[in-house]
């Protein structure tokens, strides 16, 4: 079938030629027919589609794959690029892929296809445990996070099509997660976009005008780059250094951060001029320091070796400020090409070059597996997808200080780790039983906070054991793993067995006879809960409050998911409350839970305490109340503010049987009085009666629930 997008043919075939143009670049043909056949099942499988521009959707794969291409990655990645949309969106199946193009490929784009959202409670738990597939996926194959990362900042390169409110959240979630996680494993340029780009959703105002600012200083900036520039150039060559360099802007969202924490305006920090130099060989590295230092003066105190400690990203370079013509400071980055490669495309050089006998990519190399070793770890402590998260964006922290082993090991930390994270990041048990620390041969506390260079000795003790106030002591997502970890070990079967009762207790006050099975928990947990491994896990989920026990309850009556429970007080023995702020009524729509001390809560849907807690905690429930049992109502009542009506009110109340807990007129001024009476009632129509009547009443001006 020969494929026509009308309007959109000639650019969907520019797409196309250019990926191709892309890919020839440093592939053989055997391995661009490849991509061309991926190109053609994405094609058809998508021919539908449309994406809020009204472009064909077929463009989004193709430049997403356009990315990957550019970043130097092979035809699987690209193809794996190309079909990612397939299984989520089309009729493609998994099993698909693997006849026409094989498993690694079907492997990949399986790994980047979102979970179906509707098998978990809430969209917030769906995103979690789908970012938790990537990066846990990344362990086995690089090229997931890769081909999601260029999926992300294509879409945010697109964004402007999306919704006001949706564009925000995006955003929002970007920045949160795929631009420290790109600076984590060294994709710089795309780090640098994907901030840019989610600065200009969450603060639009503010990065136009930085935007406008940067444009107008550009033009004035050209003469003085040129002479730097050529002064530079003249001194390396004059010295015997064959080097390569180039002028950098700054991103506007880094602007922005360095105005906002160094307190300056734009003028004064725009004015520092960023250049890189590219040298063949390290030791040239350090003669190019010498040169520089000796053309123009450095600053005192911003020399960094990056080469001797690289940071955690693998990330190589010299650093130095120099104070150039007309006073202006110049900051200099001096690396070779192994080390820009690095720099510039991080876990992308050290997976094309991981074969090469280079000691610069084999230094990337070794922080790429550190950095998967730490996912893996963090992933094997924690018990939820939304902790798992937790732990993950404390460790994307920018930031790094590094400190030494007795023995001279370098150890990288988030910036602000102490003592306590130290011990954790060397092994479990030692953060478990750690005593205190001997830091640069002192005696100090856990919750010490370290600096760069310091020398750290952990003293363990068998009787020393986490506390709560540990998790206060530690900013790396390792050590709150693992103190998290710890906690919930030692309370693990008492959650089971709380769980169990729970279970067992609520399914009691809907029939006599019904008991938890093991059938009955393995049906709903393959149905309901694929996130949850088994039955055990399921328990102590509900003994924890992290599933809601009445969820529970109703699959396993047999109730649809998104049922209303139907709860007769007249077989109900667990004891009822309301809650406070809202006084939700029988009869009326009515979000329940069951809290900590057995006790049914009953919340209105609007509550502001539902919106505190989390909706996924609630259950929608109908009380049906035939039993002597009163729930507390709240009404507001209107009237002229003249001598008698208090009785006059307090009267009809009383002749309809109903019992006044509180009454009172907060203020008494005026021609207008506005009473409030807290009744004792037992529905909501009982309250809604009352309020027609006293709504009838010539002397009453007004009469509502509140």
């Amino acid at each position: 079938m020969i494929l026509d997008y009308g309007v959109y043919s000639v650019l969907v075939e520019d797409k196309r030629q250019n990926l191709l143009r892309c890919a020839r670049i440093h592939l053989n043909q055997k391995q661009v027919e490849i991509i061309e056949l991926a190109i053609e099942v994405a094609s058809h499988a998508h021919f539908s589609q449309k994406r809020k521009t009204g472009e064909p959707y077929i463009i989004h794969p193709i430049e997403v794959a356009t990315i990957i291409s550019e970043w130097g990655l092979d035809e699987t990645a690209i193809a794996g690029a190309l079909l990612h949309d397939t299984i989520e969106d089309t009729s493609v199946t998994k099993a698909d892929i693997i006849q026409i193009f094989g498993h690694t490929i079907a492997e990949i784009v399986d790994a980047v296809t979102k979970l179906d959202k509707l098998s978990y409670t809430n969209e917030k738990i769906a995103h979690a445990e789908y970012f938790r597939k990537i990066v846990l996926a990344m362990a086995n194959d690089v090229r997931v996070i890769l081909i999601k990362i260029a999926d992300r900042l294509h879409n945010m390169l697109t964004l402007a099509s999306m919704a006001p409110e949706k564009r925000k959240r995006i955003a929002r979630e970007t920045m949160e997660i795929y631009v420290p996680l790109a600076n984590k494993i060294g994709l710089y340029k795309a780090h640098l976009q994907l901030a840019d780009e989610s600065f200009k959703y969450l603060n639009p105002y503010r990065y136009q005008v930085l935007f406008k600012a940067v444009t107008e200083a550009q033009k004035k900036r050209r003469p003085i780059i040129e002479q730097i520039l050529q002064n530079i150039g003249n001194s390396l060559k004059s010295n015997g250094i064959t080097s390569q360099f180039v002028y950098r802007e700054k991103g506007i969202y880094n602007l922005y951060l360095s105005m906002r924490e160094r307190g300056q305006n734009f003028n004064r920090v725009y004015d520092v001029f960023e250049i890189k130099i590219v040298v063949k060989k390290i030791s040239d590295c350090y003669l190019t320091v010498g040169v520089l230092h000796g053309l123009y003066q450095p600053l005192p105190g911003t020399f960094k070796d990056f080469i001797a400690i690289p940071k955690s990203n693998g990330y190589q370079s010299l650093h130095s400020t120099l104070m150039g013509p007309n006073g202006i400071p110049l900051q200099i980055h001096i690396r070779t090409l192994a080390m820009d490669e690095v720099a510039e495309t991080g876990i992308i050089s050290h997976w094309l070059k991981q074969q090469l006998n280079n000691d610069e990519y084999f230094s990337a190399h070794q922080r790429t597996t550190s950095l998967i070793n730490n996912i893996l770890d963090i992933q094997s402590s924690t018990f939820s997808a939304n902790e798992f998260m937790d732990s993950l964006k404390q460790d994307f922290s920018p930031s790094d200080l590094y400190v030494f082993t007795p023995k001279s090991r370098i150890v990288l930390l988030p910036n602000g780790s102490t003592v306590l994270d130290f011990a954790y990041f060397i092994h479990s048990d030692i953060g478990n039983h750690c005593h205190h620390a001997i830091v640069n041969q002192e005696i100090v506390k856990p919750d010490f906070k370290l600096r760069s260079g310091d020398i750290v000795e952990i003293v363990t003790a068998n009787n020393i054991e986490p506390t709560e106030d540990w998790l206060s002591m530690v900013v790396s997502g390792k050590a709150i793993s693992k103190i998290k970890q710890f906690f919930k070990e030692q309370k693990f079967d008492e959650d089971v067995e709380k769980g169990k009762n729970l279970i067992n207790l609520v399914l009691a006050n809907f029939t006599q006879n019904k008991k938890i099975t093991n059938k009955d928990l393995d049906n709903i947990i393959k149905k309901y809960y694929p996130d949850i491994l088994n039955r055990e896990e399921l328990k102590h989920e509900v003994g924890a409050g992290n599933i809601p026990v009445l969820e529970v309850a109703k699959l396993l009556l047999g109730h649809p998911q998104d049922a209303t429970l139907m709860i007769d007080l007249d077989h109900w023995k667990i004891p009822v409350v309301q809650d406070n702020t809202c006084l939700a009524l029988p009869g009326e729509p009515i979000l329940a839970k069951i809290n900590r001390q057995d006790e049914l809560v009953l919340h209105r849907h609007n509550c502001k305490e539902i919106r505190k807690i989390g909706l996924e905690n609630f259950t929608s429930v109908l009380i049906l109340n035939n039993t002597d049992k009163t729930f507390a109502s709240r009404i507001q009542v209107v009237v002229p503010n003249e001598p008698g009506i208090f009785s006059k009110l307090t009267n009809i109340i009383g002749k309809r049987n109903i019992n006044i807990l509180e009454i009172s007129q907060p203020n008494d001024t005026g021609k207008i009085a506005y009473i409030y009476a807290t009744l004792s009632v037992h529905n909501l129509t009982e309250i809604e009666e009352l309020i027609t009547v006293l709504q009838n009443k010539n002397f009453i001006l007004n009469a509502m629930l509140v």
